[in-house]
C-alpha cells in the first residue's frame, strides 16, 4: 500500500457549480461540505462578504469584487472559516470536503438587516494577509500546468529520474520551479499495473508541501497523469 500522510491537497477547476441555500443566523456556527477538487462559491443574500479569516495556507480564496462573493478551494479540512459582512453579520463556518463538483452556496440571513445590532454602515476591513499565500499557490499551479514560467522563477528540467511505488505506480520528476517564496515540481505519474489506479490526495505530501494538483484523479493501465506539487521555500 502506498504510504499516506494526513494532509488534504487541492485540485483546481472553475467549471460547474451545484447550488444550495443555507439559512443562517447572525453569529451562528454552521458546517458546510465543499468540493475537495474544485472551486466553491459562497455568497450572502442581500449582503456582501467584506472580510474573512482562517489558518494560513488552509484555504485558497479569490474574492469577486463585483458581488463580493468568494471562491474557496480547500487545501486542508476540516478547518474553520470566519466571515464578516458589510451589514455587520458574523458567521463561523466549519469547512469539510468531499469528492464532487464545485458548489455555489448562498447563505440566507434569518434576521432582516434592521434587526442587526450593528449599524448598516461598517468600515471595510483591510485585506487579510493570509489571502495572499493561497492566491500565490493557485497562480503558480496554473502557470506550471500551462508551462508558462514567471520571469522571476527558475525552471530546471530532469531526465531519467524514476521512482517506483507499489501497484505499478511510477513517478518521474520532469521539472522544478524555484521562486522566492514557493517552489514547484512537475512529475509524471504512470500506471504500470493491470487495474485502474485511483489517486489518493495524501500520497504525495512530504514535509513542507502546501498543495498538489493532478491532471486527472484516475489513471488507466498504461496511461499517465501529471502531478504538480508546491512547497514553501525556507529562508535563513
Amino acid at each position: 500500500m502506498v504510504k499516506k500522510i494526513g494532509y488534504a491537497l487541492i485540485f483546481l477547476s472553475l467549471k460547474s457549480f451545484a447550488q444550495a441555500g443555507v439559512p443562517v443566523a447572525n453569529n451562528e456556527e454552521i458546517s458546510l461540505t465543499l468540493s475537495a477538487n474544485n472551486y466553491n462559491r459562497i455568497l450572502i443574500k442581500n449582503d456582501e462578504i467584506w472580510d474573512f479569516a482562517f489558518p494560513p495556507g488552509a484555504l485558497g480564496i479569490q474574492r469577486d469584487k463585483g458581488d463580493h462573493s468568494v471562491y474557496i478551494l480547500p487545501v486542508r479540512a476540516p478547518v474553520t472559516l470566519f466571515l464578516t459582512t458589510k451589514l455587520g453579520r458574523h458567521y463561523s463556518v466549519t469547512v469539510n470536503t468531499e469528492d464532487s463538483l464545485g458548489k455555489t452556496i448562498e447563505l440566507i440571513p434569518k434576521e432582516p438587516a434592521a434587526a442587526l445590532a450593528k449599524a448598516t454602515t461598517v468600515n471595510k476591513p483591510e485585506k487579510a494577509p493570509q489571502e495572499e499565500v493561497p492566491e500565490a499557490i493557485t497562480s503558480l499551479l496554473t502557470h506550471m500546468e500551462q508551462n508558462k514560467p514567471f520571469t522571476d522563477v527558475a525552471v530546471k528540467r530532469y531526465f531519467g529520474r524514476v521512482e517506483r511505488w507499489n501497484r505499478g505506480l511510477t513517478l518521474q520528476l520532469k521539472e522544478t520551479w524555484e521562486g522566492k517564496q514557493l517552489s514547484g515540481e512537475t512529475i509524471t505519474l504512470r500506471n504500470g499495473g493491470k487495474e485502474p489506479l485511483q489517486l489518493a490526495q495524501d500520497w504525495f505530501v512530504k514535509e513542507g508541501t502546501l498543495a498538489v494538483k493532478f491532471s486527472k484523479a484516475t489513471i488507466a493501465p498504461g496511461e499517465t497523469a501529471m502531478l504538480y506539487r508546491i512547497q514553501g521555500v525556507a529562508h535563513g
